[in-house]
């Protein structure tokens, strides 16, 4: 683990985006508060969590983040997306050492900002730490079938569609929604 925290765990940066390690105090809640608030629940109509998506208040959005950051303390790291200055998203990833995959958890960019690439742009520096740098096997994505959007972004990526987990996640509204992953090996990768 101690090579993925010297590869992943500081801010970073590509081509148009800063990637930051954003610490759980009142000022960076605030921050990620201030976008989240703006957000509507149908922005977020592909996340498999609870009803409650979106926090309701700042303290809530503190406590968020203290979560993110205690399921990364032994195996992952959390950026927040900056473009321009302006926090527009956010991503996760873990990794498995015992089989050296890198997983792509939770992303979001808010929905002003999705379009532009931002998040081919993110995955093509992960590819890069990861199979460069930190000598992974394997890099695992996941998204909903119905978000077409994802799904057509991870395929163009060159990652394989692996299996489809037929309705099992529970959407915000309370349907049912099929999860499908795939993955990218090293020996598929191309600069």
């Amino acid at each position: 683990m101690e090579r993925f925290f010297e590869v992943f765990k500081k801010d970073l940066e590509t081509e148009r985006l800063e990637l930051r390690i954003l610490e759980q105090n009142a000022e960076n809640a605030k921050l990620v508060w201030n976008v989240l608030k703006t957000q509507k629940m149908s922005d977020f109509q592909y996340a498999p969590m609870t009803d409650d998506i979106l926090p309701k208040s700042l303290e809530e959005t503190c406590d968020i983040m203290k979560r993110q950051n205690q399921w990364c303390e032994t195996n992952g790291v959390n950026w927040y997306i900056f473009y321009k200055n302006n926090l527009i998203g956010y991503q996760r990833i873990h990794y498995w050492e015992n089989i050296k995959t890198v997983q792509c958890a939770d992303v979001w960019i808010v929905r002003q900002f999705q379009g532009n690439g931002f998040n081919q742009e993110i995955h093509k520096k992960i590819e890069e730490l990861a199979f460069d740098q930190l000598d992974a096997n394997r890099i695992c994505r996941q998204c909903m079938k119905d978000n077409k959007k994802s799904f057509n972004s991870i395929i163009k990526s060159g990652f394989h569609l692996d299996g489809i987990d037929r309705q099992s996640v529970i959407g915000p509204d309370g349907s049912y929604m099929d999860h499908c992953h795939f993955s990218k090996l090293k020996s598929e990768y191309i600069k």
